[in-house]
């Protein structure tokens, strides 16, 4: 983020100095400054960035994708079983060869519907799983006991070793799990990589076992939050307001961007008996090994930490390529215990080396009161090739939210096997709540951060950011309270436990519907998109294979949905009006 301290900084260089600004995109002349590596400067000409995604080549015969990633990002001593999580697709893009076609023992010619497949710990040559899955089949899980493995801070290489039943067509792909050891002091933090949700030990559950957050809260400025001569008054009040995690930002003015030490920690032990969650930025430390060291050694110990964060739109400033992976292999020897996340602001540029240095990735679309194809500082078009508008290839709508969070799921899912960062990761919306400068002349209402909330939830994200706290009272209130539904029951169990099936079919009316079937009941998050009130009814369908009797609860909005023919109904919507509700369905 952007933030005004930053922007007005290098603004005044550049009106008094003739001091750069930007960085220099890894396309552009040496003279050219650039975001998202576009040319933004009213004397500079467009060029192609470069960096955009490739995507691999479809293939005319199908192919066999074999994955395999632990449940878990790590384990710890008292866990008494691991999972593996495995999949064998039918894909034209990722893959080895498939020819549907294996032998039996007497050579009669059957389908390969069956990839028998084996997973070796290459470290000592223990098999912990051998079975079987369907060919086709995604997300299966399979356990082991951790009975014999001995917990440590290095992960174990994992192999997995597949093939036809004939064992002519084979399969190879490796993986690794962490085991470490049990902490008595500090946090430990673990995602769930087939439903990418988080799960913490710490003090608050006396260190056993695992409990689910879903993070919600805001960046917030450091001279608010953490002033020179501490008190609790502002922190009990952000509590207070229903944020379960909060992501301090350093002095972006001071010559080393730092946090005062002294005041952090009696921060840190206050928000320690609020068991509020600390984002830890390392912005402006995360390309210096000594200053990363420096900042991993004073926290990592903190019950409260929930996760490291590395860089702060890396794409835009066009860093190092290799920085954000370099950081993270750091951060993994120093604390394997907690994981690393990012926030990316192009809309597609070198996706791939950026985002391998983290666990999650987060998205800071700020589409609320832009012009999209105007450079309000700058005076210049903005297109996919020239110009910065604040929100990079967007169109000015609060649906800019849900498209990026779309782009960077279809970006991961076709990463190909030898890139570094493959697997289910997690994504984050981090949601404006802040306007009045630069690319943004107006603050978005708390009507607006709401809907980009819902949208965010529809399409997938696992976690909720805001820039920048204190937002608006309303805003602040509004936020606090629609957070405070999705990180505690029923809604919990429904985010973290199954993927939304987005994209519902709605007649009478444009709405953004997902669902979430779990069990007995159905969650449907709606989102009205249009500004202004909607007469029309709507009918929404349920998933496939889905049917609903009734509305059992309304955890958000209006209550004036009912079932009609195994169909969810309302007549009239207000402008921007969200809705979360639990279903009761139908079981067979």
């Amino acid at each position: 983020m952007r933030s005004l301290a930053i922007w007005s900084l290098h603004l005044v260089l550049f009106l008094f100095t003739n001091i750069v600004i930007g960085q220099i995109g890894f396309n552009s002349p040496p003279d050219v400054q650039t975001w998202c590596g576009k040319p933004y400067m009213s004397t500079n000409q467009s060029l192609n960035p470069g960096g955009q995604f490739q995507f691999p080549a479809a293939q005319k015969d199908p192919l066999l994708h074999v994955t395999i990633q632990p449940r878990y990002t790590i384990y710890v001593d008292g866990d008494a079983e691991a999972e593996f999580i495995v999949g064998g697709a039918i894909s034209h893009t990722l893959g080895g060869p498939y020819i549907n076609t294996t032998s039996d023992k007497n050579g009669t010619i059957t389908p390969f519907d069956t990839l028998k497949f084996t997973v070796v710990n290459e470290e000592d040559g223990e098999i912990p799983v051998i079975d079987s899955i369907s060919v086709n089949t995604t997300g299966k899980l399979f356990k082991f006991p951790l009975s014999s493995w001995t917990p440590r801070p290095a992960p174990y290489p994992i192999k997995l070793y597949g093939s036809s039943p004939d064992g002519k067509q084979t399969y190879t792909i490796s993986t690794s799990i962490y085991f470490l050891p049990h902490r008595t002091k500090g946090s430990a933090v673990k995602i769930d990589n087939l439903h990418g949700g988080l799960y913490v030990q710490n003090k608050f559950n006396s260190h056993s076992g695992w409990y689910a957050l879903f993070p919600v809260g805001y960046y917030a400025d450091g001279n608010h939050v953490t002033p020179t001569v501490f008190n609790t008054t502002n922190i009990d009040i952000y509590s207070s307001q229903g944020f379960n995690t909060i992501s301090i930002v350093p002095d972006g003015g001071s010559p080393d961007q730092s946090y005062p030490i002294d005041s952090l920690s009696k921060y840190w032990d206050h928000v320690d008996i609020l068991n509020l969650f600390n984002i830890y930025q390392l912005r402006f430390a995360f390309q210096n090994t000594t200053r990363l060291a420096t900042q991993v050694a004073l926290w990592k110990d903190r019950e409260t930490l929930l996760s490291w964060y590395t860089a702060d739109e890396p794409d835009g400033w066009s860093y190092p390529l290799n920085s954000t992976s370099l950081a993270y292999a750091t951060l993994r020897e120093l604390d394997p215990y907690h994981p690393v996340s990012l926030v990316l602001n192009c809309q597609n540029y070198h996706y791939t080396s950026y985002a391998s240095g983290a666990d999650i990735v987060m998205q800071d679309a700020y589409p609320v009161g832009i012009n999209a194809t105007y450079s309000i500082p700058f005076s210049t078009p903005c297109n996919t090739t020239y110009g910065d508008c604040g929100c990079d290839n967007c169109i000015g709508s609060l649906s800019d939210v849900s498209t990026r969070l779309e782009v960077l799921h279809h970006y991961q899912a076709y990463l190909p096997p030898s890139s570094p960062g493959v697997g289910n990761k997690p994504t984050w919306s981090v949601l404006q709540a802040f306007g009045e400068q630069s690319y943004w002349p107006r603050l978005p209402t708390s009507e607006e951060v709401v809907n980009m909330m819902m949208l965010s939830i529809n399409h997938g994200a696992k976690g909720l950011s805001y820039w920048l706290y204190p937002s608006t009272v309303e805003t602040n209130v509004q936020t606090g309270a629609l957070g405070r539904v999705l990180s505690s029951e029923p809604a919990l169990g429904f985010l973290l436990g199954t993927e939304p099936v987005r994209g519902l079919s709605v007649e009478g009316v444009m709405l953004d519907v997902s669902a979430w079937v779990l069990g007995e009941k159905v969650l449907v998050g709606v989102v009205n998109g249009v500004y202004v009130d909607v007469r029309a009814p709507a009918k929404i369908s349920m998933p496939e294979g889905v049917s609903v009797s009734g509305v059992d609860q309304v955890l958000c909005g209006d209550e004036g949905w009912n079932i009609e023919d195994g169909k969810l109904v309302k007549s009239g919507f207000k402008g921007l009006e969200v809705s979360l509700l639990v279903l009761q369905r139908n079981t067979p």
